[in-house]
């Protein structure tokens, strides 16, 4: 369920970043890597570790004249490596690193995707000597990947737990940090988030189960923040920096990284 925000929504598809940053409720440092005005980045900058992807579209077959295209693929620099913990379980990046053979050059990079899952980062992809269209080339690839492990999840919600009320005690296989979140205090179950996606004029809202679950207005149950955007935003999108807590306005991604500081990570 969505409902209008304090917003008019666009007529049509914008066409220069900061307007699809705020048709997408994406966060304001997020770069658009497709569709783009400018060259994406060809290798991490000195202070970054990776890019952690934010959101990827692939239009499918219900346009076949541009199936297959990539309508949306963005990111934004992780500083420093996380731990691949239930905290970020879920999260994808990708690494852009100088080609290794024969020569490096500076018109091409070798790209790697990790994905955090299970305690690691695992590698999921690797491209080398791409050129500047690589954006284009590993959006697919981003896309799959997402799905999996979304889906993946939705799945364990349906088959572990009848989505038991709001106040009923946690359960062992919530993933993806938010329970995390729960047992540190920087949450309560029943805490109301909210997704706002202003130049479509819609809002979205959910609520945090006592197992770490998200609820959305509608009664569906995801195990983790980006399965609950996905599903509301029609393509893959990490959920910790669209989701903000209605009380103070604090993205999840906030309350994730104040849990880092704390345990010294």
């Amino acid at each position: 369920m969505s409902d209008p925000a304090n917003a008019t929504a666009g007529a049509s598809q914008p066409h220069d970043e900061a307007s699809t940053r705020a048709w997408e409720g994406l966060p304001p440092d997020t770069i658009i890597l497709a569709p783009a005005s400018s060259a994406p980045p060809m290798r991490c900058p000195d202070d970054v570790w990776a890019m952690l992807v934010s959101a990827v579209d692939i239009i499918g077959d219900t346009d076949p004249d541009r199936a297959g295209e990539v309508a949306l693929f963005t990111g934004h620099w992780v500083p420093q490596q996380p731990p691949a913990n239930d905290l970020y379980e879920g999260d994808l990046v990708v690494r852009l690193h100088h080609p290794a053979d024969p020569l490096p050059r500076d018109d091409a990079a070798d790209i790697e995707m990790l994905l955090a899952y299970q305690g690691r980062w695992q590698r999921v992809g690797r491209w080398c000597g791409l050129d500047d269209h690589w954006p284009r080339l590993v959006a697919p690839t981003a896309a799959a990947v997402m799905g999996l492990h979304c889906d993946l999840s939705e799945t364990s919600v349906r088959f572990e737990t009848a989505s038991p009320p709001i106040s009923s005690p946690p359960i062992k296989w919530a993933r993806g940090g938010v329970a995390e979140l729960l047992n540190a205090g920087l949450v309560t179950a029943g805490e109301e988030l909210v997704w706002d996606r202003r130049n479509l004029g819609v809002r979205h809202t959910a609520r945090i189960r006592a197992d770490g679950a998200l609820v959305l207005a509608d009664g569906r149950v995801y195990a983790n923040p980006t399965g609950a955007t996905t599903a509301l935003g029609g393509n893959h999108q990490n959920g910790w920096g669209a989701f903000r807590r209605t009380s103070d306005g604090r993205t999840l991604g906030d309350l994730r990284g104040e849990l880092r500081t704390r345990r010294g990570q």
